[in-house]
């Protein structure tokens, strides 16, 4: 094999690896607000912990974990969100 061809292998192997590691413990459902955590690296786009929620309900469960979480936002997602997130 040409070093070439095998640099684009490991390529491909590493893309599939990176997006297959990384599951979310809970997905998007309906519209609504959902507890989410922001990601540094975009690419690994939003975790989402829990929703969907009314407003007031995802605020009381934000307040419920542990001070140690932290950057946990309440956000509004109308459709599915993109790898982006909304930041």
């Amino acid at each position: 094999m040409s070093k070439r061809m095998v640099k684009i292998l490991t390529g491909l192997v590493f893309a599939t690896a990176v997006g297959a590691c990384d599951r979310p413990e809970a997905t998007y459902t309906t519209p609504g607000w959902y507890l989410e955590k922001p990601r540094p690296a975009v690419t690994l786009g939003p975790q989402i912990f829990k929703g969907p929620f009314s407003y007031e309900q995802c605020e009381v469960e934000r307040k419920k974990l542990p001070p140690t979480v932290d950057n946990l936002l309440c956000i509004r997602e109308l459709a599915p969100p993109p790898r982006t997130g909304p930041y």
